[in-house]
C-alpha cells in the first residue's frame, strides 16, 4: 500500500482541527487508520470462500436442517464508516452436499470485511450459501447493534434484525420453527 491514503487522512484530520503538532497522540493516527481499514475491508480484495463440502448421511429421507447459531461478526457501516456488530444464525436444508461449520463462519467473515449495510450483507451470505451449496433451502438471520444509530442521529441503542430465506425456507412452518430455534440458541446483544 502506498503512503497516499495516510497522507490524505492526515490532511483530512488537519482540516477538522486535529493536528499532530497540537496533539502528539495523533502523530501516527493516519498510518494506523490506513492499516486498520486495510484489515477491515479485506473482503473487497478476495474472492468469497469456497466451502468444504461432504455428502450427507445416506438415509431414506432428506436430511434434517443444519443450524449454526450465534456466529459473531463485526463490520463497518458503508454510510458512516462506524462499526456494526452482532451475530449471524444460519440454517440450511442439505441436498447433495453438506458443509463444514467453519466454512459458514468464513463466509460470514468474508462479507463482513467490507463497507457494508446489514440488508446487503445478509443477502450476500444467503446467496453465496445458495450458489455454492445448492441446498433445498437456506435461512439467515442477522442481529446487530449499529453504532451509527447509537452515536449520532437517534442516539439510541437497539438491535436491528434482518432475515433472508431462500428455497424451501423462504416461508412456511419450518422457517418459523428455525427462527424459534435461533431465538433459543443465541444470546441477546
Amino acid at each position: 500500500m502506498t503512503d497516499q491514503p495516510a497522507d490524505h487522512l492526515r490532511a483530512f484530520l488537519k482540516s477538522l482541527g486535529l493536528d499532530a503538532s497540537v496533539d502528539d497522540q495523533l502523530a501516527d493516527t493516519p498510518e494506523r487508520v490506513t492499516e486498520l481499514f486495510g484489515e477491515l475491508f479485506a473482503g473487497l480484495h478476495t474472492d468469497p470462500p469456497s466451502p468444504s463440502t461432504f455428502a450427507p448421511p445416506k438415509t431414506h429421507e432428506d436430511p434434517d436442517p443444519v443450524v449454526i447459531a450465534a456466529l459473531p461478526f463485526q463490520s463497518m457501516c458503508a454510510h458512516h464508516l462506524l462499526p456494526f456488530f452482532g451475530t449471524v444464525d444460519v440454517a440450511y436444508l442439505p441436498a447433495e452436499q453438506m458443509v463444514g461449520f467453519g466454512s459458514i463462519a468464513r463466509i460470514v467473515d468474508h462479507f463482513a470485511r467490507r463497507p457494508q449495510v446489514q440488508e446487503r450483507m445478509i443477502a450476500q451470505i444467503a446467496e453465496h450459501i445458495e450458489e455454492t451449496l445448492n441446498p433445498r433451502g437456506v435461512l439467515v438471520r442477522l442481529r446487530a447493534r449499529q453504532l451509527c444509530m447509537e452515536m449520532r442521529g437517534a442516539e439510541k441503542t437497539g438491535e436491528l434484525i434482518s432475515i433472508a430465506g431462500r428455497g424451501q425456507l423462504a416461508d412456511g412452518s419450518l422457517r418459523g420453527q428455525l427462527l424459534d430455534e435461533f431465538n433459543r440458541a443465541g444470546p441477546s446483544l
